[in-house]
């Protein structure tokens, strides 16, 4: 349901100069990051500024996003009238809203030790066959953690396979960040997810080299 193929700027960043890549994400947030990635024929087609949700009404920032996924059965509210915006998104809800938007088939194993009786754990599992999402090395998923803002792009790019390999496959112009330098473990894929870009594949590889900036998209025209 993704568009993978053109490779433009998805997050945006904040008035102060800074991405806040540390900052545990809001549901609405990944909405509507979700939302910006939407193949252009799918996203026109669900397109609505209508929901159930009594938090998020036709003058919150994000209602478009949320209610465009929302009637696409990708993302669920907290309950049938409350969407909880603001609230962090949890490892496991993360999950289970990219299982919903991946057909792909796959064969699942059942490879997390803390899942039992959890409410997500088959999309759970399916995110993790899919590549989605991963456990940590004592065989767990905390599906309760947050997840911050850096970590959530670091997954999309990877199952999109927007993924510069070093600092030089850049290009000199783009956008910055004062909270993302090279030196942090995030700054690639920041960039990457935050800069319009041309690219070409690497030959044999499954990394791309920046080709040339691009306008960003108009986002603002789905946001209040």
């Amino acid at each position: 349901m993704l568009n993978g193929d053109d490779h433009y700027s998805y997050i945006k960043g904040y008035t102060d100069g800074m991405i806040h890549p540390n900052t545990p994400v809001t549901r609405a947030q990944v909405a509507t990051i979700l939302f910006r990635l939407l193949d252009e024929d799918l996203r026109e087609k669900y397109l609505t500024e209508t929901n159930t949700f009594r938090d998020v009404n036709a003058d919150h920032w994000a209602n478009t996003a949320v209610s465009t996924m929302a009637k696409m059965g990708v993302f669920r509210g907290r309950t049938l009238t409350r969407f909880d915006p603001d609230a962090p998104i949890t490892r496991g809800e993360f999950a289970a809203v990219c299982a919903r938007l991946d057909k792909t088939q796959v064969q699942v194993t059942n490879s997390f030790t803390d899942l039992n009786g959890y409410w997500a754990k088959q999309e759970i599992l399916r995110a993790a066959a899919l590549g989605w999402v991963q456990g940590y090395e004592d065989g767990s998923y905390r599906p309760n953690a947050k997840i911050t803002r850096a970590q959530v792009i670091t997954m999309i790019n990877r199952v999109l396979c927007r993924m510069p390999e070093k600092s030089a496959d850049l290009l000199s112009g783009m956008t910055t960040w004062k909270d993302c330098t090279e030196s942090d473990w995030f700054y690639l894929a920041v960039q990457e997810a935050t800069n319009s870009h041309d690219f070409q594949r690497k030959p044999n590889s499954i990394y791309e080299r920046w080709a040339a900036l691009r306008k960003d998209p108009d986002w603002g025209r789905y946001e209040r």
